[in-house]
């Protein structure tokens, strides 16, 4: 959504804050998740690490929303975004596993394709500025 919204910004003025507020309204939403029986503490650890990985987004999203209200980006293709690490489905795509399409993972100006790696359900550490220089690095 966050890519959509800054391919728009040029032309549609309001479409990061629109952008922000849909951010906000998911994370309220897997906030309240927590509060709430999930069966297992499997469950339980998917949702907490989903909020701490969607918390990062929601800072990203406003973050964005600010330097386009500046002017300092305009598009989808400032470093600013590109730096972030982004998923996208690409239905022509294909990988090792199915023609069928392709999970791209991008960061910076390097795409990689997800190869379906099981890296089980752990619990994530807050997200912070360093450990996205670490991805930008590794």
């Amino acid at each position: 959504e966050t890519q959509s919204a800054l391919e728009l910004c040029r032309t549609k003025k309001n479409s990061m804050k629109e952008n922000s507020q849909r951010q906000l309204q998911l994370l309220s939403e897997m906030s309240s998740w927590c509060l709430q029986d999930l069966g297992t503490k499997v469950n339980r650890k998917k949702i907490e690490t989903l909020v701490t990985v969607h918390v990062h987004q929601r800072d990203i999203a406003q973050e964005l929303m600010q330097l386009v209200r500046a002017k300092k980006i305009q598009d989808a293709n400032d470093f600013e975004w590109l730096k972030q690490a982004r998923f996208y489905w690409r239905p022509n795509a294909g990988d090792d596993v199915s023609k069928d399409g392709a999970t791209v993972v991008s960061i910076t100006d390097v795409d990689f394709n997800y190869q379906y790696e099981y890296l089980g359900s752990k619990e994530r550490l807050v997200i912070t500025p360093l450990t996205d220089k670490c991805y930008i690095a590794l």
